[in-house]
């Protein structure tokens, strides 16, 4: 689900004395991208600005005293190296950081890693969840296939960690069905571990939720994370999940997951097995999952943006 979604259900969900508007910039993602969005995006007027997609230098050109910046995470850090590095890290950390009062974290881990790589002061950072996007599935689920589970991948980047997975299924029965677009490197681990799997891109927010639906179990042994939302999206259609054991995964799983080591593949092997052997566990991780995402409802989450907010407006006035 994407970034925008879940910020849309937060607008939906303000208070009648807000009133939002959405704004994207002109151009893509690209060097001369970020260039000709620097020099060309217009702002449009408004109380507050909120920047929440991956564009992080855009607030560059918002004033300081009323703009929001929200970080997803900082992985770009760890992939970039050299001058592309050094120019990403003060477009999109630095500089806007340094300009701005405001700024927004997804999770404590991404807290931490905007302190660790930038440096700022721990109280400069606010932590507000992300919201539900999909709706909690209230049906009872359907019968769990013990002889061949389908597991549902959400995602293909490389962090989303395919081939421990692939290595981890190679002999138990079951079909993989990966959402997201694969890489030949990725096929080929799977054809390799001899696992069934089926791949789909593009879905509808119904499609999703229906490969959700259809599932037996949710696997998102990812090796980073800013917060993780198909963990709470599949606890929300009671589907039980094996996700890392790692912030913020532990964390945004609340305890309704099993925790595997995602380096690890006898640990992610040994996860998937419990939840597909242990009746008894895996009804407990469906019913704790649905416990679980109750916090992340959007009137709740929505509470905690329109109260800083508020503090931007009092801010101003005073």
């Amino acid at each position: 689900m994407s970034l925008e979604k879940a910020f849309r259900q937060i607008a939906a969900n303000l208070s009648d004395e807000f009133e939002v508007d959405f704004q994207q910039v002109p151009y893509g993602n690209r060097v001369f991208d970020t260039i000709r969005n620097l020099l060309f995006f217009r702002k449009k007027n408004a109380d507050i600005y909120h920047q929440t997609g991956h564009i992080q230098y855009i607030v560059l050109r918002l004033p300081r005293r009323n703009t929001v910046l929200s970080i997803m995470d900082v992985r770009y850090l760890y992939i970039q190296r050299g001058l592309r590095r050094w120019v990403l890290k003060k477009l999109y950390l630095d500089w806007p950081i340094k300009k701005l009062k405001y700024i927004t974290a997804i999770s404590e881990h991404t807290k931490d890693e905007i302190i660790r790589f930038n440096g700022c002061r721990e109280e400069k950072i606010a932590v507000l969840d992300l919201p539900l996007v999909v709706k909690i599935d209230e049906e009872p689920p359907s019968t769990f296939n013990k002889q061949r589970p389908t597991i549902l991948q959400v995602g293909t980047m490389d962090n989303k960690n395919i081939p421990n997975l692939a290595r981890a299924l190679s002999g138990i029965p079951c079909k993989v069905r990966i959402i997201g677009n694969m890489t030949g490197a990725q096929r080929k681990i799977l054809h390799e571990c001899e696992v069934e799997y089926e791949n789909e891109t593009n879905l509808t927010d119904e499609q999703v939720r229906n490969a959700y639906r259809s599932a037996d179990l949710v696997s998102f042994c990812s090796t980073f994370e800013g917060f993780g939302l198909p963990i709470i999206e599949a606890q929300s259609m009671q589907k039980p999940v094996i996700t890392s054991n790692v912030s913020p995964m532990i964390e945004t799983s609340g305890g309704a997951a099993f925790l595997a080591d995602p380096f690890d593949v006898q640990s992610i092997r040994g996860g998937i097995e419990k939840i597909i052997q242990d009746d008894a566990y895996r009804e407990s991780l469906v019913t704790a999952g649905l416990r679980n995402v109750r916090r992340f409802d959007p009137a709740i989450v929505a509470r905690q943006y329109e109260t800083l907010y508020k503090a931007i407006l009092s801010d101003n006035r005073s």
